[in-house]
């Protein structure tokens, strides 16, 4: 690749990828899953924390009870044997292996990203990695959940698959989104410069629709002080999570045309 990549910029500011890049045959692969999850994740709940049971029972060679599934976890369940993210049990009990694990528990979300910044027109876009840097004789490592780039300028995305309703009163819920915004805020602050770009992606519905309102005011608040693009549950499916990482990334040349 000529010209600027996501490395050299890295490069630059005393930063840069380790490890593995992740089989793109394998995400291409599974990318009708993974849309199909992004479209029904309500459904995909249900289903998940289902087979998470199943497979936790399993391995403790314990009884494993059957829970009852709607007509579209159903479906949803004959997507994911599809696919191979889980696996039949001799009994019939529905289980996943370590990769679907990683998958089920927040990889997809982190591939829904990747697939969505490369249909927006990115340059270039990596996921999953975790960045090492150096800084006056200090050194460390970031984990990144997205990196896409347009020319020389960086998007950093970091992505949370959280419970899909917010209960207020649920403070454990509303801190982990809270030090989301505060963890792409830190990204950005270390590794971005002049025309970079933060947002996070969350699961989590934070609209009410109905009353024309957040759900998370003081979060809301906190992220347009920081500049942080909050990307909630209603922008999750492709197409409106392809065009809201194609704004990230593209704000400043729409700006100058």
């Amino acid at each position: 690749m000529t010209g600027p990549t996501i490395e050299s910029i890295l490069k630059t500011r005393h930063a840069w990828l380790k490890g593995q890049p992740h089989d793109l045959d394998d995400v291409r692969d599974r990318a009708e899953m993974t849309r199909i999850i992004s479209g029904n994740y309500r459904v995909f709940e249900e289903v998940r924390d289902r087979v998470l049971r199943n497979t936790d029972a399993f391995l403790r060679h314990v009884e494993i009870v059957p829970e009852t599934l709607t007509a579209e976890g159903r479906a949803l369940v004959d997507d994911l044997l599809r696919f191979g993210i889980i696996l039949r049990e001799e009994h019939g009990h529905e289980i996943c292996e370590a990769q679907g694990r990683r998958y089920l528990s927040g990889g997809w979300l982190e591939e829904l990203a990747w697939l969505a910044a490369i249909d927006a027109g990115a340059d270039e876009a990596v996921f999953g990695q975790a960045v090492g840097w150096s800084v006056h004789g200090y050194s460390g490592e970031n984990e990144i959940d997205l990196i896409m780039r347009e020319g020389e300028r960086l998007g950093f995305v970091s992505c949370k698959a959280l419970r899909s309703e917010i209960d207020m009163h649920d403070k454990k819920h509303r801190n982990r989104l809270m030090d989301a915004v505060h963890e792409a805020d830190n990204l950005i602050d270390h590794f971005g410069r002049q025309g970079d770009k933060v947002a996070i992606l969350v699961s989590t519905d934070l609209f009410d629709e109905a009353k024309g309102t957040v759900r998370y005011n003081a979060l809301m608040g906190k992220a347009a002080i920081l500049d942080v693009r909050i990307i909630p549950l209603e922008e999750m499916a492709f197409d409106k999570l392809r065009q809201a990482l194609a704004n990230l990334i593209q704000t400043e040349k729409m700006d100058n045309t």
